[in-house]
């Protein structure tokens, strides 16, 4: 307010109310001075002081010393608080005060799961990472892998195809994917899932991550992941790392319901850029030219007229639209309800997911169900029982009968998605013919591979193939899947022995597979001829041209079952016990394993046209094939059948002296029938430290700055056993097709044919696992870091490349069993940095996970790569697997300096370029496969004579010749990616935002380099738009790319890894977003609702850079890919009753 007057009266009259104010004020509050210090008596810089009640908004915060000043009102408390440290509400009895914050140490008390049991996480002398379902719960996954991006760091997901149903989206700890392959049976590189003390394992004993995969965030307690020698406990089956599965438990009190909704849309992030109309007809004439189908543009009866190509710009037959691709729904339903009391608690809930088709009929649902008690028996007796169940509905599309090449992919059973969206769009999917009665009809046609050759029709040729004709026959890949298991353990506290207790727990997993694959006979038009000048576009070709035919190429039906048991029973002895600052903990226990499994598959072959009429979903003998008999087939039709179990002895020391030094002996002895009987037995045993050093009293005075350190060492060993069954001893096939001797002489009859050479000697191989942690905390707890550094030497290993080496038989090595032999060393470091803090009532978090790692061969196979080219990928001793990215450098000395050929006298140059390096070697020149200049082509690209021949291990130097291989250059020295995922958080009141941010750089990209044929069976897809500026050299000798139709006369001159295609490596994008709104409790308390949740969630969002010309793909996808990821947005809805 401000008050103007001229009167002194008036003048005296407000000096006299001010005056009265401030005596009235004074009266009211009170100054305080006061100091905030933590438990060691050191200031707390930036601690909040408030008015209680104000929200944080009337206060102060302390200065550099820890010191503040505040009004406080009669009658009101002061809240004092600091990130990292227990919140205090104080009445100050006096106007001076010290005030002084403990630490909060529920994060380091904090309880996580560990092998067989838990542990304080200040204990932990293992490097384990940990994440809760709160982290996960909002993200709008199809499968639990995929909900593990970015989260923990040593943690590598791999996805697997977006098609809802597919999944197979696997996990990788550290560098173990980098033994994959080693061995050719069996080998397995993905790490243990264990359940609720529950190995998930398949039907080969190997750990299986579809359970896993099928788990609801909603139904998850914590994930933790054991990343080094703290997995030695789980043995053999842990040698790749493990992952512990908590579900969620019932608590005591009321009953508590809660509703968890997600409604998602999702699309694909986006359709590559192909090339559309008159371009498309541009290009194809060039290609033409090229490929040598035509010499010029006067030969309009292999090529598109200007006539035509000027009518295409007004066609538009986009058949990805005409094939319906939307945007789908995806919904997931939760509903689970918690309660009991203190002697009993009880858990129950559900889940329904249900994946929406973006394609034809294509969509998943799945039902999960899961329920839990936990019922104290006795005061020493405690019963745990947990029964899960799911169920899921997959249906597919399923293209059997014509597997021709799509853009970029070879033959595959799912021909949709690649070939509807690179189907150039002047080519229409139907025709109008004359039908038997001579009345007009319209036909599914197939299409027209280009207009140079003349059209095939079988079924390695798109002629044969037209989705909406497979649609419409009723062709199908269908699957039901139903699995259950039940847990039940029983505790038992021996009250006569302080901390010892006694647990026997059986679990029982059961899982049933149905498939139904059918690919059904369809009628479909084709042209059975080319067609000349001006009639290679369809409405220009007269309808006697077309054929018609029922295409019955390799139909079939398939029902495939499988079913599989498995039962695992544990009994452990545990103690547990503190004696003054010293405390003890122990367990043994014994494993047994046991899993049968039975599968068939009946097949039935060669169908008439009229079988997806007369189909009723029911195989059997009345199923008739083309000729009129049974369609059942012998030959791919079997029945299999499986067992295996295992024993396993295992126990654990834990030793702890004032939770400030922890000493921890793991063991585990695992029996596999996998290896002779001398060889049974593996044992793997494993040893770590804890110190947390910032409580000694040195160190608090040398450093009171650093508030916690803690230092870690562990070191365990697992071992493998990546083979099949029985390689030690040999074994025998009956063969059905063998030719017979004798009176028979000739024929094909039965014969007994030798199975791989036994190796009985075979063992399991060793992974010693070493690690070295150190977890800090600085700035009152604002900042903490965590680093682990490990070293694993994986030796003695089961492999197969034992019968590679130099004099080992041809006809003996590919049956010859893996043998114990190699070593590589694999080592990184891990780095997780956290910061978290206050701004008024803002409080946020930033948090960074960044790694590094590499290996080393120390002991391999020997002369694998002697006397081969630097680019060969085979191992060798004291080189890393990681290697250098190998391709072509282009020649700079044509015309443009970027390497294509426009002129003939650019051809001149380069000829005489490798004449003179062959003249120099003694060779003659030669460019891939052209011996003489005639063979060169204008658009090729000219690369750089690099070297020679190998001669005793030594590559030689240039000779005149492009030889693939041979003439190979680094296009970078190590083909690995580095990169970092930046996580942030911030919150307000009931406001919350998190992000979670990828960055990555290093090894090599390169353009999407895909292979356009110039014969009869394969098409002139569109390409992608960059294609649009390819050289020409009648119409576009300026071209920014070399002529892809070389390339089918000269198999590399164009599209081979080259430095000409390599693109910048960089990428940054922001992998989920998430907004979420917790309504005020007084504005849901009327509903009878305890708390009301809702939140926005984007996942596999947007790229800030792309490098990628035209931008013609994003970063998610290469241009050929078979279905293209999807971007998710959800609306989701969390209530509480």
């Amino acid at each position: 307010m401000k008050y103007i007057s001229s009167s002194f009266g008036n003048k005296i009259g407000m000096m006299f109310l001010f005056l009265m104010f401030g005596l009235l004020a004074n009266a009211q509050t009170r100054k305080i001075t006061g100091q905030v210090i933590d438990e060691k008596g050191e200031p707390i810089i930036g601690a909040n002081v408030a008015i209680k009640g104000s929200s944080g908004t009337t206060g102060t915060i302390t200065d550099l010393d820890g010191n503040f000043i505040v009004n406080l009102p009669e009658g009101e408390k002061l809240t004092v608080s600091y990130i990292g440290y227990i919140t205090q509400v104080i009445a100050p009895k006096s106007n001076t005060i010290i005030i002084s914050l403990k630490e909060d140490t529920k994060s380091l008390n904090e309880v996580v799961v560990i092998g067989y049991g838990t542990q304080k996480m200040k204990n932990v002398t293992g490097s384990v990472a940990t994440i809760s379902a709160e982290e996960l719960e909002d993200l709008p996954v199809s499968n639990m892998a995929e909900a593990l991006q970015g989260m923990i760091n040593g943690l590598d997901v791999v996805l697997g195809s977006p098609r809802p149903g597919s999944g197979g989206s696997e996990i990788y700890v550290r560098q173990n994917r980098t033994l994959s392959g080693i061995s050719k049976d069996g080998g397995n590189t993905i790490p243990l899932i264990i359940i609720d003390d529950v190995m998930q394992l398949g039907d080969n004993g190997n750990p299986t991550m579809e359970q896993f995969n099928l788990l609801d965030p909603s139904e998850v307690e914590s994930i933790t992941v054991l990343r080094d020698a703290s997995a030695a406990i789980y043995g053999s089956r842990a040698a790749n790392g493990a992952i512990l599965v908590k579900t969620k438990r019932g608590k005591s009190g009321v009953p508590q319901i809660n509703y968890s909704g997600k409604f998602a849309w999702n699309d694909a992030v986006s359709h590559s850029k192909v090339l559309k109309g008159s371009e498309y007809g541009r290009f194809v004439n060039a290609f033409a030219i090229g490929a040598g189908k035509v010499s010029d543009y006067t030969e309009l009866d292999n090529i598109y007229s200007d006539i035509e190509i000027a009518e295409m710009d007004n066609l538009n037959y986009d058949w990805l639209d005409k094939a319906d691709w939307q945007t789908a729904f995806t919904q997931t339903h939760t509903l689970n309800v918690t309660g009991g009391s203190e002697r009993a608690t009880y858990y129950a809930g559900a889940t329904l997911y249900d994946q929406g088709a973006n394609l034809g009929q294509q969509n998943y649902k799945r039902y999960t169900y899961r329920a839990g008690v936990d019922i104290r028996l006795t005061n020493d007796i405690k019963l745990s029982a947990t029964v899960s169940a799911n169920e899921q509905k997959t249906h597919q599309i399923y293209t059997k009968g014509a597997r021709f090449n799509m853009y970029g992919i070879s033959q595959s059973s799912k021909s949709d998605y690649n070939a509807l969206h690179h189907m150039p769009n002047i080519m229409p999917w139907s025709v109008t013919l004359p039908n038997e009665n001579g009345e007009e009809e319209e036909y599914w046609m197939g299409p027209i591979t280009n207009p140079f050759s003349t059209p095939s029709f079988n079924r390695s040729s798109p002629t044969s193939w037209n989705y909406f004709a497979l649609n419409e026959n009723g062709s199908y890949s269908k699957g039901r899947d139903n699995s259950w298991s039940a847990n039940i353990s029983l505790t038992y506290d021996v009250p006569f022995i302080k901390g010892l207790s006694l647990r026997a727990n059986y679990s029982s997993s059961h899982s049933n597979k149905v498939n139904e694959l059918a690919s059904f006979p369809y009628e479909i038009a084709y042209l059975g001829k080319q067609m000349g000048t001006n009639q290679h576009l369809v409405y220009t070709i007269p309808s006697s041209a077309f054929k018609k035919s029922t295409f019955t190429s390799n139909t079939q039906l398939a029902f495939k079952d499988n079913a599989s048991e498995s039962r695992q029973m544990n009994f452990y002895i545990n103690y547990d016990q503190t004696f003054g600052k010293h405390s003890v903990s122990a367990i043994a226990a014994v494993e047994r394993r046991e899993a049968y499994n039975d599968g068939r598959t009946m097949m039935y072959e060669d169908l008439p046209a009229d079988i997806a009429d007369t189909f009723l979903g029911v195989g059997g003998p009345s199923i008739s094939n083309l000729k009129g008999s049974g369609a059942y087939s012998n030959e791919h039709s079997v029945t299999t059948k499986g067992e295996s179990g295992s024993l396993s002895y295992l126990g654990r020391i834990s030793y702890s002296y004032a939770d400030r030094y922890m000493l921890q002996f793991v063991f585990r002895s695992d029996a596999s029938t996998k290896f002779a009987p001398e060889n049974y037995w593996g044992f793997f045993p494993g040893i770590s430290a804890g110190w947390i050093i910032s409580e000694e009293p040195w160190f608090k005075k040398a450093l009171p700055w650093a508030e916690y350190v803690k230092i870690r060492a562990s070191w365990g060993r697992t071992g493998r056993d990546n083979i099949k069954m029985w390689k030690w001893k040999q074994q025998y096939k009956m063969d059905l097709k063998g030719m017979q001797f004798g009176p028979n002489g000739g024929i094909f009859g039965t014969n007994l044919t030798t199975q791989a050479s036994p190796n009985r000697g075979m063992k399991w191989d060793n992974s010693d696992k070493f690690n070295l942690g150190f977890d800090f905390r600085f700035l009152n707890g604002r900042l903490s870091t965590t680093l682990d550094l490990y070293y694993d030497i994986n030796d003695n290993i089961l492999n197969q490349y034992m019968a590679s080496q130099p004099g080992i038989p041809v006809y003996a090595g590919g049956s010859y069993a893996e043998e114990n032999f190699g070593r590589i060393d694999t080592y990184g470091a891990e780095l997780s940095i956290n910061w978290r803090d206050k701004i008024g009532e803002v409080n946020y978090t930033i948090g960074a996970d960044f790694g590094l790692d590499g290996n080393k061969v120390k002991e391999w196979v020997p002369d694998l790569r002697y006397n081969q080219y630097g680019s060969n990928t085979s191992w060798e001793a004291g080189h890393s697997t990681i290697m250098p990215v190998w391709g072509y450098k282009v020649w700079k000395g044509t015309s443009t300096g970027d390497g294509i050929l426009r002129t003939q006298q650019d051809i001149d140059n380069y000829w005489n370029y490798l004449t003179q390096n062959a003249t120099t070697a003694g060779t003659t020149p030669k460019y891939l496969s052209v011996t003489d200049k005639s063979g060169m082509k204008l658009g090729m690209l000219a690369y750089q004579d690099l070297g020679g021949e190998m001669v005793n291990n030594v590559q030689q130097g240039p000779n005149g010749q492009i030889v693939e291989q041979q003439d190979y250059g680094k296009l970078c020295n190590k083909n690995k990616t580095y990169g970092f995922t930046t996580k942030l958080g911030a919150s307000w009141r009931g406001l919350s935002v998190r992000a979670n941010i990828s960055t990555s750089w290093g090894g090599a990209r390169f353009v999407d380099l895909v292979m356009i044929k110039s014969d009869q069976s394969n098409m002139a897809w569109s390409p992608d738009s960059f294609w649009r500026d390819m050289y020409d050299p009648e119409k576009n000798v300026n071209g920014k790319y070399p002529n892809l139709g070389v390339n089918s006369v000269v198999g590399g001159s164009a599209i081979a890894q080259s430095d000409f295609w390599k693109v910048s490596s960089f990428r940054c994008y922001v992998r989920n977003l998430t907004i979420a709104y917790t309504l005020p409790k007084e504005w849901v308390k009327p509903l009878k609702m305890q708390a009301v949740r809702l939140n926005l969630t984007g996942n596999n969002l947007w790229d800030f850079y792309n490098p990628y010309p035209d931008h013609y793909r994003n970063m998610y996808d290469s241009s050929t890919t078979e279905y293209p990821t999807l971007r998710t947005w959800s609306l989701g809805v969390n209530v509480t009753f």
